[in-house]
């Protein structure tokens, strides 16, 4: 292990091991012993987890945001609804706006005014705040529910965020999340040729239980809801 690794963000641990041989974006995937989160690397000599905003992603399919604004109205009735990595918009701008006030946070300022503009046409009672969740400073116990659609795998500090979501969300209120998981047949049957792994914004990969270990050492009660209805993974 290289000595200046940082812990592991999960559990603190410092006893890593090779995830794989190599990836594709050609980075070094350290998994930690004691939790099983694998960590991407930038090289041999440097960390790629930084502070500083990384390229943006594939942009999302409308219609699978729409298919999770379906879902999400399914689980809340009314309320606000914040989420963390909201590109251009989509998810957001679905949710009827007589029942939710929305705030989404995105770090990438192309989506940011794409999102606004969206919110805007839809007549949607909500904010678009450029930058990390971090950086919004928002008041706590604000929302109902908080969304996650692949954010988490981009963020510089899951555990940070886990945090801050802690923080913002009311008593009996939602985290739903959607990442890629390594618990998943295909990342086992693909090994480095699992498409994931081509993502050069993701820093952190997650099988299901170091997923909902997070949640819990964050504050959040933890059980993933793998109701038939929903379009794609798991929500906490």
């Amino acid at each position: 292990m290289d000595q200046r690794q940082s812990p592991c963000n999960l559990c603190l641990g410092s006893d890593f091991e090779p995830y794989l041989e190599s990836s594709p974006c050609g980075r070094r995937l350290l998994r930690c012993r004691e939790c099983g989160l694998v960590a991407a690397m930038g090289g041999s000599d440097s960390d790629s987890q930084t502070d500083a905003p990384k390229a943006p992603g594939t942009p999302r399919d409308p219609r699978t945001d729409q298919r999770r604004a379906a879902a999400v109205m399914r689980i809340l009735e009314t309320g606000k609804i914040l989420e963390i990595g909201c590109g251009r918009g989509d998810f957001l701008a679905a949710l009827d706006p007589k029942r939710y006030g929305v705030v989404g946070v995105e770090a990438f300022p192309a989506d940011v005014v794409e999102a606004r503009r969206k919110l805007k046409q839809r007549g949607s009672p909500g904010a678009i705040l450029e930058g990390s969740v971090i950086d919004g400073h928002l008041t706590t116990e604000t929302f109902d529910l908080v969304a996650m659609f692949g954010s988490v795998a981009h963020c510089p500090s899951p555990r940070t965020t886990f945090m801050e979501v802690s923080r913002l969300l009311r008593p009996g209120g939602y985290v739903v999340i959607e990442t890629p998981g390594l618990s998943s047949l295909t990342a086992r049957i693909c090994g480095t040729r699992w498409p994931p792994l081509n993502d050069p914004a993701a820093g952190f990969f997650f099988t299901t239980s170091a997923l909902e270990r997070l949640a819990m050492t964050c504050g959040l009660t933890a059980g993933a809801v793998l109701s038939p209805w929903w379009p794609l993974r798991l929500a906490f």
